[in-house]
């Protein structure tokens, strides 16, 4: 229902601003990344103030104005997780191939500076999976496998089944009984 309310207002010449809004949706989830590993660091710390446990407000926000806007296939198209994971896992075994080399030059503090460079990929990669999975799930809920064309044709398609019942409701009552004075 709020996509149908909003999506024309959203689509509309006055709103072409708002026609690649896509291509700024990875700058954005670098930055969700970030605050919400920031977030979650806070959770093991005494002081717990800007803490969050979780939050899917974000992927939801983005999964609903790209339907708004009908960029799903545009925003598909960057292959942006895609390249995400690709980035972090060529990292994570580049870090694990030095620390093996490294692990025999018997270097402490290297060997440390490794292993939490480790750790801080695999956290990025996991936020990242998780942020991929959250906004999946959102366009489940926002029927994102449906385009604003098949959206359209799917309404008419209703309508027209709507008129076809009213019609043949109207063609099989029974003739109304005349009025004898």
């Amino acid at each position: 229902m709020l996509v149908d309310v909003f999506a024309p207002e959203f689509r509309s010449p006055k709103n072409m601003h708002l026609r690649n809004f896509y291509i700024i949706v990875p700058p954005l989830t670098l930055n969700f990344v970030e605050h919400s590993i920031s977030c979650k660091e806070k959770l093991n710390k005494k002081n717990k103030g800007g803490a969050a446990f979780t939050d899917d407000g974000f992927a939801m926000g983005v999964a609903y104005i790209l339907k708004l806007l009908n960029q799903y296939q545009e925003f598909d198209s960057l292959h942006w997780f895609q390249s995400v994971r690709e980035k972090y896992v060529k990292e994570i075994r580049a870090v694990a191939k030095q620390q093996n080399v490294q692990s025999t030059s018997q270097d402490e503090k290297l060997l440390q500076t490794m292993n939490l460079t480790h750790k801080r990929l695999e956290v990025c990669l996991q936020e990242f999976e998780l942020l991929y999975f959250s906004l999946s799930s959102a366009r489940i809920f926002f029927r994102a496998d449906k385009t604003a064309a098949e959206e359209n044709q799917e309404k008419k398609e209703r309508e027209e089944e709507s008129v076809k019942t009213s019609i043949g409701d109207l063609s099989t009552a029974a003739p109304a009984d005349p009025v004898v004075k």
